[in-house]
């Protein structure tokens, strides 16, 4: 049996991550702390941000320098779709879920509430210059407060 190696391409080195994602509807950048590890085009790891701890899993392709992987938390899940370049990885994120009685019920609330259904994200690998574990709680805790900020406009 050949021993499981981790990716060796530079772009993609297993181990500390950090980033944030952002809603559709606001700039404001919510941070995320990530252990990410790279095998053979899998993608596994676990982290925390201003929702709640999660896993992640997926497949990655270096040969076209894509990504998707799936966020799954204790409640529901989000899909992540990008690009991996020298900055990291970045692209697209939306919740799967099917939202479609909400909009026939409530259509007003719906449109609010879609905008939080997707967004960006932007996530790289920690380097010493990066932000210490203490400044990223920090930041989690500034991006939980944001995120209810905007909850509470719906």
């Amino acid at each position: 049996m050949k021993p499981v190696e981790n990716e060796t391409h530079h772009f993609l080195p297993s181990g500390e991550w950090e980033g944030f994602y952002c809603y559709s509807n606001s700039p404001a950048q919510h941070k995320m702390s990530i252990e990410l590890h790279f095998i053979n085009s899998i993608i596994s790891g676990s982290g925390i941000d201003d929702v709640d701890s999660f896993k992640w899993n997926g497949t990655y392709n270096l040969e076209h320098f894509k990504i998707k992987m799936v966020k799954k938390y204790a409640t529901h899940i989000i899909n992540y779709q990008g690009d991996v370049d020298e900055n990291g990885i970045w692209g697209l994120w939306d919740n799967p879920e099917d939202f479609s009685d909400l909009a026939q019920s409530e259509p007003e609330i719906y449109q609010k509430f879609k905008a939080l259904t997707h967004g960006g994200f932007h996530i790289w690998p920690k380097t010493a210059k990066s932000e210490s574990k203490e400044e990223v709680r920090a930041a989690v805790k500034e991006s939980k407060k944001l995120k209810e900020f905007y909850i509470q406009k719906i």
